[in-house]
């Protein structure tokens, strides 16, 4: 039975050090008492032939916690059903815990193996040393050691102690794919019997015995600050405790235990906690509330501001990111050039969980309840507020309620601690939906001048693109941080291999607007715009936008993507040549319908889309079918992938056809569902997805999805009316006829 137990830091220490009482193996691979190789999960064997497996990475939906232990077990040979998956508290002994950029997979791909592999290998030879035989008469099989000669077998269980006595081996031979009997499978996931009955525990559900709960006025503006506060009104209401404010307190920067450099954002909001002893009281004492407002410099921000600041610096050269061959010399000798500018607003995350996070802070330290995508940012950002080392911080991980990189940010984790430590006991503090909306640290906007010179055959040869975004850098690490290593930046993406006069050029502008990771966040926006560009640039020479990628593609061969990543040219052709037979691309498309394309590699993995769309009797775009082609290397769940990329599929459409955070008076307008939507159930499309079978190293899945999602919608909108969709959402008025 999969079923999760929490463990608190105290019991994982007590396990690691239980070697004598069962078989115990961290990622490290050396004895309980030793940390020398890392990272991320650990597994016991239990005398009695249970299998514990911890995850360290946050379960948010994308299934991790089942993939990562799938990979542990089917290493080992374990039983499946013997398996128990418990979610790992933060603990460095697990090294790496943040969830983000699609990594768990990659990342614990090897690592896990041989975790799994090294438990078989002392199993085996513990059996072997009871039978008198070589190991290598021994095989593994569902939990038991089985010699083959003579049939002999031997539980797993029956050995734990006799392979607790074993040196730990050095290196250890793993699986081939083909003696994989859990990877590639559908696993059941293990977090699924407790969402359906109701017993898993999200930050939400957390209770703490003599907790009490707190909701913050906070400040409306940016980087606004309380002036005043009366609070008598709030206090008289029943079930309320206390009333604190909340000044704008810097915290460290959430991959790194530094502040950040000189000048930058990352502060928690000013505002004003009520604390009572339910939801409804704080909520109740909050409306009762009078702040006065210090506005501050915020209050001048609005989209138009944003907008205006992106475009003028685009119109400046911004810093080369990539100068390959001549530009201006390519785009000045040209037969003919093509100009766009391409504009996309910020993004909320929306998740369906608003941000909460309870803290219990006492004399020896700070406890933290969170759904965090990252515990040892949470444990320092509690650690820097309260003055705690940051070894007396505990974090206990829950269930996410969705993150898609909102829960990287850790301001919750230092407010909940503030709060705690002011009402000098456990409290949950909790955002509304309003609040988790007002409050986000939203998607960057970004506004890009591409420009595209044919020569006399319609040959593309230069390429030029300088873009803007409201950094998230420059937000949590200020100005100086260096632009070829930005969370925006990707130079290298496709189509620089292609194209002999390339350049791209990138400025960052800091709005006091917080801004912060969006799931596949540069690849959100990079890809509409180069795949969008790309289009236009194969309907002005009359191409068909399938055959035009594939010409510039070429001949399969893998490029330097980054210094850990190739881009293999051909995965990438593949994809599209795939999407396109799938689609019939070229082949009858329904009345009143039409079809774009769109691809991209990211995060390890290759996405191709094609998008069926039409205008609805109300002027409204519809997408009634997206077809879907993903190369993610080795699957280790087939369901995990195939939903993932259906996740990304409707993330990616509400944000082409809905999303739009606008701000006037540095005051975001959105508030809730009503005028931030969400794709609707009956709106989603058919979707047909396919995997393709690999043998590579698994890549990403949580994020990859996204991006060429919204392009092939746009592209497929100009088949059908000409008209070019530019700037997201697109709206009924970028529908009509000019």
């Amino acid at each position: 039975m999969t079923r999760i137990k929490k463990m608190s830091r105290r019991d994982f220490l007590g396990t690691t050090g239980a070697a004598g009482a069962g078989l115990v193996l961290g990622c490290s691979l050396a004895r309980p008492s030793e940390v020398v190789y890392q990272p991320n999960a650990f597994l016991a064997i239990e005398p009695g032939g249970g299998v514990t497996i911890w995850t360290a990475k946050s379960e948010m939906g994308q299934g991790v916690k089942t993939a990562l232990s799938t990979i542990v077990a089917d290493e080992m040979d374990a039983n499946w059903e013997d398996v128990v998956v418990r979610q790992a508290d933060y603990d460095p002994r697990f090294g790496d815990q943040t969830t983000g950029s699609s990594l768990s997979l990659r990342t614990s791909w090897e690592p896990l193996r041989r975790a799994g592999a090294t438990a078989r290998e002392m199993l085996i030879s513990a059996a072997a040393a009871e039978w008198g035989v070589a190991p290598a008469m021994c095989q593994t099989e569902r939990g038991e050691v089985i010699h083959g000669s003579s049939g002999r077998r031997l539980a797993f269980g029956d050995l734990t102690a006799a392979a607790a006595e074993l040196p730990v081996p050095e290196d250890v031979p793993l699986k081939s794919p083909e003696a994989f009997s859990l990877i590639g499978t559908s696993v059941p996931r293990v977090d699924t019997p407790e969402k359906v009955d109701g017993s898993a525990v999200f930050g939400l559900d957390v209770k703490v015995p003599g907790m009490l709960y707190a909701v913050v006025a906070w400040c409306p503006v940016f980087g606004g600050d309380v002036e005043s506060v009366d609070d008598a009104q709030a206090r008289a209401v029943p079930g309320v405790r206390d009333v604190v404010r909340l000044p704008r307190t810097a915290i460290p920067y959430p991959f790194g235990n530094d502040m950040g450099g000189e000048g930058h954002e990352n502060y928690t909001p000013a505002g004003v906690a009520v604390i009572a002893e339910s939801t409804w009281a704080a909520l109740s004492g909050r409306r009762a509330l009078e702040v006065a407002w210090v506005e501050g410099p915020g209050a001048d921000v609005s989209t138009g501001s944003v907008r205006a600041e992106m475009e003028s610096v685009a119109a400046a050269p911004g810093e080369i990111q990539r100068d390959d061959g001549d530009v201006d010399e390519a785009l000045a000798s040209a037969a003919r050039t093509l100009d766009a500018v391409y504009e996309l607003p910020f993004q909320a995350h929306a998740q369906m969980e608003p941000v909460n996070c309870t803290a219990d802070v006492r004399a020896d330290g700070c406890e933290l309840w969170a759904p965090t995508q990252n515990p040892e940012a949470a444990a320092a950002a509690a650690a820097q507020v309260l003055g705690l080392p940051l070894e007396r911080v505990q974090v206990h991980v829950t269930y996410l309620g969705g993150g898609f990189g909102r829960r990287l940010a850790q301001e919750y984790a230092a407010v909940a601690a503030i709060v705690s430590r002011a009402a000098g006991a456990p409290v949950k503090v909790v955002w509304t939906r309003e609040d988790d909306i007002r409050h986000d640290y939203y998607r960057q906007a970004s506004h890009h001048r591409m420009r595209a010179g044919l020569d006399a055959q319609d040959r593309l040869i230069a390429w030029h693109q300088r873009f803007v975004t409201t950094s998230i850098s420059t937000f949590f690490m200020g100005p100086d941080v260096p632009w070829a290593a930005a969370d925006e930046v990707r130079a290298q993406d496709f189509p620089c291999f292609t194209v002999p006069n390339f350049r791209v050029e990138y400025s960052p502008t800091s709005p006091l607007v917080p801004r912060g990771w969006w799931r596949a966040v540069e690849q959100s926006f990079n890809a509409f715009v180069t795949e969008c560009f790309i289009d236009e640039i194969a309907h002005a020479t009359g191409s068909d936008p399938v055959a035009f990628r594939l010409d510039l593609i070429g001949e399969p061969r893998r490029e330097p993507f980054s210094q850990a990543e190739e881009v293999d040219m051909g995965r990438l052709r593949n994809v599209i040549e795939q999407v396109a037979d799938r689609a019939d691309w070229g082949g009858p498309v329904p009345e009143g319908r039409a079809r774009g394309i769109a691809a991209r590699f990211s995060f390890g993995t290759y996405v191709a889309h094609v998008a069926e769309v039409s205008i609805g009797s109300d002027g409204s775009l519809r997408v009634p079918r997206i077809w879907c082609v993903a190369d993610c290397g080795t699957v280790v769940n087939p369901d995990t992938v195939e939903a993932q990329m259906e996740s990304g599929i409707v993330f990616a459409l509400t944000a082409a056809l809905k999303g739009e955070i606008t701000v006037k008076g540095g005051r975001v307008e959105q508030s809730n569902f009503h005028d931030y939507p969400m794709l609707r159930i009956g709106e989603m499309p058919l979707v047909d997805v396919h995997v393709v079978p690999s043998d590579e190293a698994p890549g990403g899945v949580g994020e990859p999805g996204v991006p060429s999602v919204g392009p092939a919608v746009a592209n497929a909108v100009f088949s059908l009316t000409g008209r070019r969709i530019r700037k997201l959402p697109i709206l009924p008025s970028d529908l009509r006829e000019a």
